[in-house]
Parts: structure tokens; sequence; C-alpha cells
């Protein structure tokens, strides 16, 4: 039988091959010898989506690591108002390589005598046409809610960051990220299963939801905004994604008890903060959740095996892949509101040869 190409579907292919990508060092290596020979130093991630949202989930460990600023720009803000120095090393992010805003700022980087580099996830889109160097980081992925591409990504950019660390003669202890991609699919397969009697605990609240927070620091502010993102694509809710903090100052107003949120452990220096947030939270409505790796006597904490705070991304975005599939499975809330084509013949996202 022909296997249906799901979001779970890559979700747990993820699970089988993160080790794989990690050892294979062409393509990271590749975009390390541009950015060693451009002498460059900040870097500026040109993407949108999820796309921008693995970015997002990198940025902080790139940082770490490296010692530069590391900038996640809109292609559409970044066309109109392009702001660059000279030593910015600049790339643009699209999975399918056909959005438009990420063809429109290669081609005004272009404009500027700038290299153009480009990431993708298929080599014979429309974005070869518009870059210098293209760069593969990950499969094909049919399923238009993307889910194996965006922890990819984020694991490609971490990859690159020890790529330069290396050309630049600097030794960097990277065992830990080694034992944790080989560890991957393992840890993640025991992972799934506390997701799903997760799910499956809270199906009523889950299943009736109206919005959806989500609120993390450092790396878990991407898995924030990749949640997000997911749950109002396919839910079909008001989801919001703040940083952890800034959820206090503000959005937090609004609680009630019919109000859903998820609050993201960093695990790091602001773990207590984030677990004081949740109860703060969990005082005003029974449905808010804390995703962490530590123990809680608490049925609302969902306590997943992740060994490292630089890794937490990468284990955490599976957590709201498979909770925005099966929820939307349930609900068959995929389907777009019929009016919807209405709008698609204003204006679209996607080249006129992207297939949907």
């Amino acid at each position: 039988m022909e296997q249906l190409e799901t979001m779970e579907y890559y979700i747990l292919q993820t699970q089988d091959i993160l080790n794989s990508v990690y050892k294979n060092k062409e393509q990271t290596n590749k975009l390390a010898q541009v950015y060693m020979d451009g002498n460059y130093r900040n870097i500026k991630i040109i993407a949108s989506g999820s796309s921008g949202n693995g970015s997002w989930c990198a940025k902080y460990v790139m940082e770490k690591y490296l010692g530069v600023d590391v900038t996640v720009i809109n292609p559409y803000t970044f066309a109109y108002y392009p702001v660059l120095c000279e030593d910015d090393f600049v790339f643009v992010v699209s999975q399918s390589g056909y959005s438009k805003n990420a063809l429109d700022a290669l081609d005004i980087l272009k404009k500027l005598n700038r290299k153009t580099i480009a990431l993708t996830g298929d080599l014979k889109s429309d974005i070869k046409d518009h870059a210098e160097v293209v760069i593969d980081y990950v499969d094909e992925e049919k399923e238009g809610y993307v889910t194996k591409g965006v922890t990819t990504l984020a694991l490609f950019l971490i990859k690159l960051t020890f790529a330069i660390l290396e050309k630049q003669g600097k030794m960097v202890d990277t065992a830990w990220l080694d034992t944790y991609c080989e560890s991957y699919a393992s840890m993640q397969k025991e992972n799934f299963v506390h997701e799903e009697a997760f799910l499956e605990k809270f199906k009523k609240n889950f299943l009736s939801m109206e919005n959806m927070y989500a609120a993390g620091c450092g790396p878990c502010e991407g898995v924030a905004k990749e949640a997000a993102l997911k749950i109002g694509e396919t839910v079909k809710v008001v989801s919001c994604a703040y940083e952890l903090e800034e959820y206090i100052h503000g959005p937090n107003l609004q609680l009630s008890p019919k109000h859903n949120v998820f609050i993201i452990d960093a695990q790091d220096e602001t773990s207590d903060r984030s677990y004081q947030i949740y109860r703060a939270s969990r005082a005003v409505s029974d449905r808010v959740y804390y995703i962490t790796n530590k123990a809680y006597d608490d049925d609302h904490v969902l306590t997943l095996l992740n060994p490292c705070a630089d890794t937490v991304s990468l284990t955490y975005l599976q957590v709201f892949q498979l909770f925005a599939y099966r929820i939307s499975k349930e609900l068959r809330s995929i389907p777009k509101h019929p009016l919807f084509e209405e709008f698609k013949k204003i204006v679209n996202s996607k080249t006129i040869t992207y297939e949907d």
C-alpha cells in the first residue's frame, strides 16, 4: 500500500534522517567556505514562515558559539527596507523555492551587488534562477505544512556554525551534538509515546480550542513561533507566539479560563521564570501546559527527553507538529474556507509554477 505523505509521515521521517543529515558535512562546509572567502562577520538570514521559524530556533545557538550577531529578517521587509553592512553574510531560505518574497529578496541582493545565496529543499525550483549559490538542506517535502524541513534547517544552521569555527581554526567540543544526533531517533520515539498520551489526556481541551498562545525564549522563541504558525494553519484558530517575558507584558491580560497556553522551557537560567509564568497562567485557566525536560508532580506538564539546552528546539518542535496534525485530523479542519479561493485570485505568496 502506498504511504500517504502526511505531516505525521514527515515528522517520523525526521527521527530517522537527522543523524544522517548531521554526518553529511558537504553542504555546510560549502556555505562555511563562502563565509570565509568573503571575510564576513555578522549573519543575516532572510526567511519567512517555517523557514523563518527554523532560523529563529538556531539563532541563539549560532550567536553563542560564533560570537557574532545573527538576525532573521522577513524577505518582504528586506526587499523594501534593505540595510546591510559590508561584512554582513546574507543568505535567503525558502524550503519550497517558489516563495515570491524570497525571490524578490534575492533580486534586491543582486541589485546591491551582493553575492546571492539561497538555501532550499528543491534544487529544481524557481529559486535556482535567482541565486549564484544554491544549497539544499533537506530533501523534498510534498506536504505543504512542512515539519521535517523546519527541524532539519535548525540543525543545518547549527552545523554551519561549527563548520565556520572549524575553518577559522577554533577548537570547539561538539561531542554533545554528536551524541544527540546519534540518539535522536530512539529518544524522539520515546518522546512520541509521551506526546500521544498527553494528547489523549487533554483531548477534550485540544478539540475545543478557540485560541492558542505559545511563549518561550532563546531557541524556544522559534519553537513558539512555529507552534503558533502550525496550529493556526491547520486547526484554524487564532494562534499567537510571544517571547517569554513579553507574554506577561500585555497579552496575558486577555487570559480567561477559555484560553489555551503553552509555555516552553528553554532548559537554562530562564527555567525558573518560565515555570513561574506557567503556574501563574494555570491559576487562570486549566488549559495551560508546560513543555520541559524536568519532572513535576503536575499532569499539565509534558516531560520529554532532551539532554541539552542547545538542542531544545530540535526536540520540542515535534510536540507542536504532532499536535497540529492530530488535532486538525480529528476536527477535519485542514480544508480552507470556500471564500479563500477569492483571496488567492487577488494575491498569492508563491510563483505561478508552484504546484499546491
